[in-house]
């Protein structure tokens, strides 16, 4: 017995490691996740296990899954504060668009506030120099919020604004993700602690009793300053240029208005969840009540979000098209009910576009979502390829009913593993402008032809498809 053992114990603990896959492996997944999942680890046990125990794990921390439990209670007292439940701050929708409102109600607990003013900011340099001298104008408080924040010519420009803030008496905080600013994150936060600012690392990788897998992340961009100006979108605070040949393409939207409140509740939440700090200042909402005449909400997302993630949000708009439908992302791994959201809506007519970057930073990615395509364009969706720089703007338009300009990308990453923000605008104001930038990307793209795609080599659909099975995980 003890020889056989000896003999076979590889197999014997490759096929135990197998069984156990099958019992813990579906639970909290989707099947598609939970069939990549097990297929490699019937392939390549050991080393799936591996994997498995430093990614594998779909929620956060025992103690920070105790503090988000009690965070509707700090929400609300947050919401009280900042006078989101006054009637004034109520908006009155129209019947085609109130129920996508009252999902993200469900799914994010922030309601749509009408009397808002949105400026889209589509040049990398100006929304910073925008930032800066908004920072410079503070009078009470700046609060920060990025996944990656470099100790570069950028992030450097930033520092130096909010220390001379502090200096003149206004409360600076900065949230900075840790896996996302992994490079750089111990001089931002010397730099910034050096100043009298305190800063904090999101999810740090190695906190005792605490630690999550590392890419359940926080990957929002959120700007507050003294409750009255708010800035919300895809860009952080790093430069714009990757390499010597390519440089990210972003949007950010700056805002005014009640729904800058709905920002500010976002920080104080991701300052309660890493310091188990509940602020409370006067100062902190501006109780704003009319800025402009735009009707706009926040949408919240993340895996300690129970009711659901921001793609149930998109599926749904999509479903509520009746014309037109562009969707600009990065990223795009779409899960079955997003690619056949697109594809039904194609097929019953709507102009259905979507624009991806041709450069990517990520091969992978990259493989898998081209993997896509052909089903798309077969449907009758146009899909556009960027070619300058890299686009990592990441927004939607539906008709001239709805905008979404966000942090979310179109993956299984930014829908089941990443604390995302979206900002939602409603009626045709931010329609006409984002459509303007949707016409200046186009006059640098080229539009796939669906014949030609189909006629590209065996291999590199065979490469694409391969990159397709680990989707799910991406």
């Amino acid at each position: 017995m003890i020889a056989f053992l000896m003999t076979n114990w590889f197999v014997m603990i490759s096929w135990a490691i197998r069984i156990g896959a099958l019992v813990i492996v579906p639970f909290r997944r989707s099947a598609a996740e939970a069939r990549t999942w097990l297929l490699i680890f019937f392939i390549a046990p050991i080393p799936a296990l591996l994997v498995y125990l430093v990614i594998g794990r779909p929620e956060h921390s025992k103690k920070r899954r105790a503090m988000f439990d009690k965070l509707p209670d700090v929400m609300g007292r947050i919401v009280k504060r900042s006078g989101l439940e006054d009637d004034i701050a109520d908006a009155e929708l129209p019947e085609n668009v109130e129920p996508s409102s009252k999902l993200a109600h469900a799914l994010g607990r922030l309601p749509a506030l009408s009397g808002n003013t949105v400026e889209l900011l589509p040049d990398y340099d100006d929304m910073v120099d925008r930032l800066v001298r908004d920072i410079e104008q503070a009078q009470f408080h700046v609060h920060l919020e990025f996944y990656i924040f470099a100790n570069d010519n950028i992030g450097k420009k930033v520092m130096a604004a909010l220390a001379s803030a502090e200096a003149r008496g206004v409360t600076c905080r900065v949230l900075i993700d840790a896996m996302g600013s992994i490079t750089s994150s111990r001089k931002v936060e010397h730099r910034l602690k050096k100043s009298g600012i305190e800063v904090h690392r999101i999810l740090p990788l190695m906190r005792r009793g605490r630690s999550s897998r590392i890419d359940l992340r926080n990957h929002r961009k959120i700007a507050v300053v003294d409750g009255r100006i708010g800035y919300t979108g895809s860009q952080n605070m790093i430069e714009a240029k990757i390499n010597a040949h390519l440089s990210h393409r972003e949007l950010m939207a700056r805002v005014k208005g009640p729904v800058v409140s709905e920002l500010q509740a976002i920080f104080l939440s991701d300052w309660y969840l890493e310091t188990e700090e509940e602020l409370e200042d006067d100062k902190l909402f501006s109780f704003q009540d009319h800025a402009g005449d735009i009707t706009a909400q926040v949408l919240p997302s993340g895996p300690d979000f129970q009711a659901g993630g921001v793609d149930l949000f998109f599926t749904k708009i999509i479903n509520d098209a009746r014309d037109e439908v562009v969707i600009i992302t990065p990223y795009f791994i779409p899960n079955d009910a997003l690619l056949a959201a697109m594809r039904t809506a194609a097929m019953r007519g709507i102009k259905v576009k979507l624009i991806v970057s041709k450069k990517s930073d990520s091969l992978l990615v990259k493989l898998a979502q081209r993997s896509y395509y052909e089903t798309l364009l077969n449907a009758g969706v146009s899909i556009c390829l960027y070619q300058n720089d890299f686009l990592h703007a990441k927004h939607m338009r539906i008709d001239r009913d709805v905008v979404v300009i966000g942090s979310s990308n179109m993956d299984q990453r930014s829908f089941e593993l990443n604390a995302e923000v979206s900002l939602i605008c409603f009626g045709s104001e931010v329609s006409h402008d984002i459509q303007a930038i949707e016409d200046d990307y186009a006059t640098h793209c080229v539009a796939i032809d669906a014949e030609r795609w189909d006629s590209r080599p065996l291999p590199v659909k065979l490469v694409e498809n391969m990159a397709r099975m680990l989707s799910d995980l991406l």
